[in-house]
């Protein structure tokens, strides 16, 4: 019979690297299918922005006869800087003085780039140029139909380098046709997780 302090003998530092790298393996899985579900979570989350932004501009359309501009000089005012002004302009047309319709909750909005207009035509108390942003806290790319020529310039964490980068942004237009997408109204656009824009996981509201 062997010894008694035979049997309780403790684990070989081998043994030990195997369980340590076993575990490893399955934190990391666990970790990877974690973050694929975060993912899809802010992905439907930004989807339902979208299509929220997409109502509340129906309805500017219906009291204003048109949607808002997605030039800021269209209100009479003028940035520090021109990028994200698409966006821009879009919220200060729902909060403007002279629009009684329904708003976007704040809770949607940031000030990005932590830019100010030069008078304030708002309901706001200041003069802050804010931004309706995706799950990802990038800024919703806004483009009315008369701006579909134009380049716009937007600022997006690239997911990789997790830096701000300026991006140019054009309208989208149809594989099919060669025309533009909702070539009447005008085009939404999240740039997804990534942060990149016109790539796949890219969030429209014309498709």
């Amino acid at each position: 019979m062997p010894p008694m302090n035979s049997l309780r003998r403790g684990f070989t530092l081998i043994e030990l690297l195997v369980v340590i790298t076993i575990l490893g393996a399955l934190l990391a899985l666990g970790a990877k299918q974690f973050g694929k579900f975060l993912g899809k979570g802010k992905e439907a989350q930004t989807v339902a922005t979208v299509e929220q932004v997409k109502g509340l501009l129906e309805q500017y359309r219906n009291r204003m006869s048109d949607y808002p501009p997605c030039r800021l000089g269209a209100y009479g005012i003028k940035a520090q800087n021109t990028v994200n002004e698409g966006i821009e302009a879009l919220v200060v047309g729902l909060f403007h003085k002279d629009y009684d319709g329904p708003r976007i909750d704040e809770k949607y909005l940031m000030n990005l780039d932590d830019d100010s207009a030069d008078k304030n035509v708002t309901e706001h108390a200041l003069a802050v140029l804010l931004e309706v942003v995706d799950a990802w806290e990038n800024p919703l790319v806004y483009i009315r139909y008369d701006q579909y020529a134009v380049e716009h310039e937007y600022d997006f964490v690239d997911a990789e380098t997790y830096e701000v980068e300026t991006q140019v942004v054009t309208a989208a237009k149809s594989e099919l046709t060669g025309g533009f997408y909702a070539k009447e109204s005008y085009q939404l656009l999240s740039v997804g997780e990534d942060g990149v824009y016109g790539t796949e996981d890219d969030i429209a509201s014309y498709k």
